[in-house]
């Protein structure tokens, strides 16, 4: 039965948890890449950030799972087998923890760093969307922050050197180190953790920041109710980020000689629990809640409308008259009735009398009727006269109303006419007489 020492169970906790976190972390980094994405939207540029912080994550849990596991290895065959069998195994697997390890803290950096550009991103759009146009200070406060976060990289870069080069020095070539030799490797190394220090208060300082944006747009959006949601996503991401800053500045200062490594505090067992508490969790959710944001639809973070954020295919063609531009467009013709037999029988005059009869005084009406046509013909005249018109025009007979080719001057108009039907658009009579439609060139 093999008997595990006591920080070897933490190691083994440690991993199990990591493991636990590395499969939402993946999943939610996929469902990112499709469900979260930019869509030319200048308000979403922080969900671009959120994929490559969910991607440096998940390939720091990965690597932080590997080093606890190649620890739990060292420390088996250590105890296990016989140390001068395995002398060069031993060196290959610390080189490998001690590298891996290394990578992992650079990665977890630019993962702080594309945290810090996403949250900052984050507090703008929501500010771009509720005054529909970017602000006079997102522009400078745009390259300020590409500054600190090349800043940052920088100290990063700096202290992921000296590590590797400490330990790709001290573990393979120990032997033939002088003593001078190894004083500037210790130097370099306790360099490093200095460095590592600075760029971690760094990144509590700039969390403050963010957790003040984050209130200063949350009152800036009192009064936009779609908004609410955006802002109270920000301000507990900003505060999830603060406490892991918080914990990670705390943690270093409470387990780490900055002077020489080799007199550090007593590292307790359960500090690696809670690095995943503390650590990585806070982390994992302020970036679900980012991702949340990012996409819905209804109360998301959108400057601009698209068609995929309708239920439907599109909008519906609004009808005629309902806020639609029929300019240039001819209203469609009038759905005649079926001509009776009361209809067929009557005669209408042509169109250029039909018109001027209700549009002149009623004295020059009866001077145009005696120039028009004859008032007191015979009844046999006018009896042949309605069966030459109706001969003349059949179709109008179904457009004009009834009437005899002698009207008084005190009739009322037609029907038509009182309710603007034989108008054009703009409510002026036609200019040119009404033709059927097949008879329209």
């Amino acid at each position: 039965m093999v008997v595990l020492y006591e920080y070897e169970r933490y190691y083994i906790a440690h991993d199990a948890l990591m493991l636990l976190t590395l499969v939402p972390t993946l999943i939610f980094f996929f469902s990112a890449l499709c469900l979260a994405r930019h869509r030319k939207d200048p308000a979403r540029r922080a969900f671009t950030y959120l994929k490559a912080a969910f991607a440096f994550l998940a390939l720091y849990i990965f690597l932080d799972f590997c080093g606890y596991g190649l620890a739990l290895a060292f420390t088996r065959i250590q105890y296990e087998l016989y140390y001068d069998d395995y002398e060069d195994l031993l060196k290959a697997i610390g080189l490998a923890q001690s590298n891996t390890f290394t990578v992992a803290r650079f990665i977890e950096s630019i993962a702080d760093i594309l945290t810090f550009m996403m949250l900052l991103r984050l507090g703008t759009g929501i500010l771009l969307v509720k005054s529909g146009k970017p602000g006079k200070l997102d522009k400078p406060l745009k390259l300020i922050s590409y500054g600190v976060a090349a800043l940052l990289a920088i100290l990063a870069l700096a202290q992921f050197g000296l590590r590797l080069h400490f330990f790709n020095k001290f573990i393979v070539t120990d032997t033939s180190l002088t003593e001078s030799d190894s004083n500037k490797l210790i130097d370099q190394y306790n360099a490093s953790r200095q460095i590592e220090f600075a760029f971690r208060v760094l990144i509590f300082v700039l969390a403050l920041g963010i957790v003040g944006q984050s209130v200063m747009v949350k009152l800036g959006t009192k009064s936009e109710p779609r908004l609410s949601l955006s802002a109270n996503y920000m301000i507990a991401a900003a505060g999830l980020w603060l406490l892991r800053t918080v914990y990670g500045v705390a943690s270093i200062a409470a387990t780490t000689n900055f002077s020489d490594y080799r007199n550090d505090p007593i590292y307790e067992n359960y500090y690696g629990i809670l690095d995943v508490i503390f650590g990585v969790w806070p982390l994992l959710i302020l970036l679900c809640l980012v991702f949340t944001l990012g996409r819905s639809k209804n109360n998301g973070l959108w400057s601009t409308e698209h068609s995929y954020m309708m239920d439907g295919a599109g909008d519906p063609q609004a009808p005629m008259g309902y806020g639609y531009n029929n300019q240039g467009i001819p209203p469609p013709m009038q759905q005649q009735s079926p001509t009776t037999r009361h209809d067929s029988i009557q005669a209408v005059p042509p169109p250029q009398q039909h018109q001027s009869a209700y549009y002149l005084p009623p004295e020059q009406y009866q001077q145009q009727q005696y120039q028009t046509q004859p008032q007191y013909a015979p009844q046999h005249q006018q009896y042949q006269q309605q069966q030459y018109q109706q001969q003349q025009y059949p179709q109008q007979q179904q457009i004009y109303p009834v009437q005899s080719p002698v009207s008084h001057t005190t009739s009322p108009p037609p029907h038509e006419d009182a309710m603007g039907l034989n108008h054009q658009a703009d409510g002026t009579p036609p200019q040119v007489p009404p033709q059927p439609y097949y008879e329209k060139g």
